[in-house]
């Protein structure tokens, strides 16, 4: 996650206010792990040969290498769009080695809740190789300190959930679709 214009305080106490630009503005550092839960429905679910062969591979670099690192800087501009807008830039790396790397752009609705996300994905270091861009939609939960996406990752579709912890210093995610599960823990390091 990244840091606000300022690191000004949020314009109101909608919970998206409090999501990015209280709490997630910022850089954070943590793990990422993967593993499919499902190999049989894994195998007869459609989600074409390029994805197959990811999800083969972050399998294997993960029981190889370990959990690969997961860093995230987060900048905020409450003033930007209809509500304010915040940009993420998530990589995920082993040895130095960029595995994935995510652009994000939350695009917060004036209701509070909600949020357009616009995001383009790239797998592996080299960049152009086996990349997209796609837009999915989010709920902030009424606390502010947790969110819902709703991501088509890897052919299929996934639901990731957070939890902000108490010190807000610290945020832990869970994204599973019908034949896996991936975590991710992080603190805030700035």
């Amino acid at each position: 996650m990244t840091h606000s214009v300022g690191n000004a305080p949020p314009r109101s106490g909608a919970p998206t206010h409090i999501y990015y630009f209280d709490v997630g503005v910022g850089d954070w550092e943590g793990r990422f792990t993967f593993r499919v839960t499902s190999w049989p429905r894994f195998r007869r679910t459609r989600v074409g040969l390029r994805n197959r062969a990811l999800v083969v591979a972050m399998v294997l670099a993960q029981r190889l290498t370990g959990p690969p690192r997961l860093e995230s800087t987060i900048v905020a501009d409450p003033s930007a769009g209809a509500f304010g807008v915040a940009d993420n830039v998530v990589r995920l790396s082993t040895f130095g080695v960029t595995l994935y790397l995510l652009k994000e752009r939350y695009l917060l609705a004036p209701d509070g809740t909600s949020v357009t996300v616009e995001a383009h994905e790239q797998f592996g270091p080299v960049p152009g190789i086996v990349t997209r861009t796609f837009g999915y939609p989010a709920e902030i939960q009424p606390s502010g300190l947790g969110s819902t996406y709703h991501m088509p990752l890897l052919g299929s579709p996934w639901t990731a959930t957070y939890e902000v912890g108490a010190d807000r210093q610290s945020l832990a995610g869970q994204l599973v679709c019908d034949w896996a599960r991936a975590t991710e823990n992080v603190r805030r390091i700035r």
